[in-house]
């Protein structure tokens, strides 16, 4: 009988371990978590993996075009898979974005900061945004592609 029950014990324990050791391979390690890529539409696929390189720059319902120094190497560079690369008065940006309505919303990686623009013209050749800031003020941007 001892040796029934004992072999018993070792079949549980056998069978226990087992199941463990499966359940924990199936899961393996955390996989890290990526960021969603948004939902586009047809219209918003059309602003996507295009160099587009700032014509025009309104400020105050003032239009410089061909735009002032400070914004002659601005450019966006938006992809399907939810990243961005944009130069803005200058500086260099890159991260994240999502569309939500009219707006892009950005994520910059580098300095955590978020902001938007408001798509009043998205065709073919052709973005023109509307864009708040604290710091610039208000300005309209209007890209071509190049």
């Amino acid at each position: 009988m001892k040796k029934i029950i004992g072999l018993l014990s070792i079949v549980l324990i056998f069978s226990t371990v087992s199941a463990f050791a499966q359940a924990a391979a199936s899961t393996g390690a955390a996989k890290p978590k990526q960021a969603a890529a948004p939902k586009l539409t047809d219209k918003d696929i059309l602003m996507c993996d295009k160099n587009w390189q700032v014509v025009s720059v309104e400020e105050w319902g003032v239009v410089a075009k061909p735009p002032a120094e400070i914004n002659k190497t601005d450019m966006l560079k938006l992809t399907q898979d939810g990243k961005f690369e944009l130069i803005m008065f200058g500086k260099k940006k890159a991260g994240t974005w999502t569309k939500s309505g009219q707006n892009i919303n950005f994520s910059d990686t580098e300095s955590k900061t978020k902001f938007f623009y408001k798509v009043l013209v998205a065709e073919a050749g052709k973005l023109k945004v509307d864009h708040y800031s604290d710091e610039q003020g208000h300005s309209i941007f209007e890209y071509e592609v190049k």
